[in-house]
């Protein structure tokens, strides 16, 4: 085992491996957000077994399209190395740097968002009973077909340890079938409604936990240092190795390394998401009972949206619209920003009509 500034390198069945702390900052960072909603979901007397059902449902959406908008924005720096969305697209093997090589860094937060938004309302949604029907009855099919291609590519490719992994996922296939075993994994759990649960409810319990995963996951960007700004000359400022340094910056006789420092913008959004998670948690807590079901929800995409915008300016590494100049993060974030912000102010509009969510139905029935 080889501990290095990015990963830690291990050696397996006679191939080397790496494992980034990227992903392992990110995997603590949903845990732990996952853990805090949980825990006000219970509070809210409300199953918290939904929030990892709806995590589990979230992660590979998220995934997908985190890694989708990096690839469809990418920034500057990677287009002036000929690495622009069609160089992505005709790499698509490329396990070190293409569309694949999600443990080398390159996630969009918004992407994630979106992808965990689907993932979420697909599990919530009336659509949850026909999809987990569907995959409970055949997924043993595309399990079976992975494993038999892994195993077939580790044995050609001499790769040990693909071929125990092709080959682990065909028993599991093949010992779903026996009767005792399909008995061991049976679920006990309640049966969810035909009809689906209401959404905004549970958004409201994600805009609170989401800040929490958000300052733990900006520090993964520092251990890639691909998250700052430009140069500064405060207390607070970071080094930047050189390797990791793009236009105009990547002289080191102009910036020296060991003396130039650079805004550190994973810290700015790290603490900003912390305070956040302050404010949301007492809104929460303390004044939900004078807001609409999903307010809260709304807050989180406006405040996000706002800090984003502002942060653009001093970063270093954009993302451009495709063939423009124009920064597509701010644009992205300045279109939620006013979205959010419109539809808050409409819901509290003179005369609006106060719809409270079940929770708030249940009580109002049981003092009656």
């Amino acid at each position: 085992m080889d501990f290095q500034s990015e990963y830690i390198q291990l050696a397996l069945f006679g191939q080397q491996f790496q494992i980034r702390y990227y992903g392992l900052i990110i995997v603590i960072g949903m845990i732990i957000a996952a853990s805090v909603a949980a825990r006000l979901a219970k509070r809210d007397r409300r199953d918290p077994e939904h929030i990892w059902g709806a995590l589990t449902w979230a992660i590979i959406p998220g995934i997908i399209l985190a890694r989708l908008w990096f690839v469809l924005f990418p920034p500057v720096t990677l287009i002036e190395r000929g690495m622009d969305t069609g160089w992505f697209l005709q790499n698509f093997g490329d396990l070190q740097n293409g569309p694949l090589a999600i443990w080398s860094g390159g996630l969009s937060i918004f992407g994630a968002v979106i992808g965990g938004f689907l993932g979420a309302y697909l599990y919530l949604s009336r659509w949850h009973n026909p999809i987990t029907n569907f995959t409970s009855r055949w997924w043993w099919i595309p399990t079976g077909i992975i494993g038999i291609l892994v195993a077939i590519a580790g044995i050609t490719g001499e790769n040990p340890l693909a071929t125990w992994v092709g080959v682990l996922l065909v028993v599991i296939v093949v010992l779903s079938f026996i009767p005792i075993v399909r008995r061991w994994f049976a679920s006990d759990s309640t049966p969810f409604p035909d009809e689906g649960m209401a959404l905004w409810p549970w958004l409201d319990i994600a805009a609170v936990a989401l800040p929490v995963g958000q300052a733990i996951g900006r520090w993964a960007n520092y251990i890639n240092q691909e998250l700052y700004g430009t140069v500064t000359t405060l207390p607070w400022g970071i080094t930047i190795d050189s390797a990791h340094r793009v236009a105009p910056y990547t002289s080191t006789v102009d910036f020296p390394a060991a003396t130039t420092k650079f805004h550190p913008l994973f810290l700015y959004e790290s603490l900003w998401s912390v305070l956040a998670f302050i404010v949301l948690l007492n809104i929460f807590l303390r004044y939900r009972d004078r807001l609409h079901t999903g307010d809260i929800f709304l807050l989180y995409v406006i405040q996000y949206a706002f800090i984003r915008f502002l942060l653009e300016f001093v970063r270093v590494e954009v993302a451009y619209v495709p063939g423009t100049t124009i920064n597509s993060s701010q644009v992205a974030t300045g279109l939620a920003f006013l979205a959010a912000l419109a539809f808050f102010l409409y819901r509290h509009r003179p005369g609006a009509v106060y719809v409270p969510d079940e929770r708030e139905q249940n009580r109002h029935h049981a003092s009656h």
